[in-house]
């Protein structure tokens, strides 16, 4: 039986929770309130959640894949599961900004603003992407220290040369839809691999040496901090120092919650799905929030007009539909997989249907 770590857990229903504050916050809020105080600070603060769900991703990758890596090669039903649902990941990204819901009207719509917005990668298409590469690297059976070492180094040189590479010659000669996913982007492949890398790294070390990972985990984020500002006082290599501090400070909050396992492992059974039903919470709350081809989001009502009060009032009655949603899914899974699998199926057979054969 498979050991379920908690905290990973924990550390995306964190950054799904502040996704869901965030998104409703940016979409809803009014104009003329954006420049007071609070929310001056709170995008700082908002600038986390995406890197750490890019880096539990990462490091649930490892905690899963690490124990393979002493096995022979086998193309068996369990790679093949693991590539599907990579694929999955990457596809689902592109469905969530679909221009229109027809294929015709689609293909008809290459070259325009659309199509353009279409093309921008997401951070599910970033996570599929970089977790590809990782897999196919396993492939090749590294040795544990040239994990380490290769995955840290590239999480390195990935932030060194994200301000760089939507300028190169090579990128701007790339055609147009894998030119997307290094410039002009929602989010660029370079910047999400360093922590989808970064993940990783620190994954297959608590996988390998759960004993001393915390020790090793403490002393490598006051590193990368402390290289943060000395870096940002240099006045060098900017990509860099913004990605050394987020990464130490997200290790620092996944090492807390992993010491604080034991309460979450007590904490009430709808929390506690939340972040393991994170994909479903994330995907419906965009819908949600700012709709999709199938629907009409919350910003095309309301726009950004919304006080305060009546944004946080929204925020509280999505965050519940979501714990409620979460909860929901997984005992369906758990208990009734075959009609949770019917779901999913006539979903995807639906959509597809009505996606080739609409008109207009």
């Amino acid at each position: 039986m498979k050991t379920r770590y908690y905290f990973l857990d924990m550390l995306r229903a964190l950054a799904v929770a502040e996704m869901i504050h965030g998104h409703s916050l940016d979409g809803l809020l009014d104009t003329a309130l954006r420049g007071t105080a609070f929310f001056v600070n709170w995008t700082f603060v908002r600038g986390y959640a995406a890197p750490v769900f890019l880096f539990a991703a990462g490091f649930a990758f490892a905690v899963v894949n690490g124990p393979r890596l002493e096995m022979p090669v086998k193309f068996d039903r369990v790679l093949l599961r693991r590539l599907q649902r990579l694929l999955f990941l990457i596809v689902l990204g592109y469905l969530l900004y679909l221009p229109y819901f027809s294929l015709r009207k689609t293909i008809l719509s290459v070259g325009t603003a659309p199509w353009g917005d279409f093309l921008k990668t997401d951070i599910l298409r970033c996570i599929g992407v970089s977790l590809v590469v990782l897999q196919l690297w396993c492939l090749l059976k590294p040795k544990w220290p040239a994990i380490w070492i290769m995955t840290g180094l590239a999480a390195l040189m990935l932030a060194v040369l994200t301000p760089a590479v939507p300028h190169s010659a090579f990128v701007q000669n790339l055609p147009t839809a894998v030119k997307y996913y290094f410039t002009d982007a929602h989010f660029s492949v370079f910047c999400c691999s360093s922590f989808v890398f970064l993940g990783f790294t620190s994954g297959c070390l608590f996988s390998r040496q759960q004993d001393s990972w915390l020790k090793s985990s403490l002393v490598i984020a006051v590193m990368l901090i402390v290289f943060g500002r000395v870096v940002h006082g240099a006045g060098v290599l900017s990509g860099l120092h913004v990605f050394a501090t987020k990464s130490g400070v997200i290790i620092l909050l996944t090492v807390l919650l992993q010491r604080c396992e034991q309460l979450w492992q007590r904490s009430p059974l709808p929390v506690k799905y939340f972040g393991q039903e994170s994909l479903v919470v994330y995907v419906v709350h965009l819908m949600i929030v700012y709709g999709s081809v199938l629907n009409k989001g919350m910003v095309f009502y309301w726009g950004t007009t919304l006080s305060y009060v009546e944004v946080y009032l929204f925020i509280g009655w999505l965050m519940a539909a979501m714990v409620v949603l979460a909860y929901v899914w997984h005992r369906l899974k758990v208990e009734h997989a075959g009609i949770a699998k019917w779901i999913k199926r006539t979903i995807y057979w639906s959509f597809l249907t009505l996606f080739l054969l609409k008109p207009h």
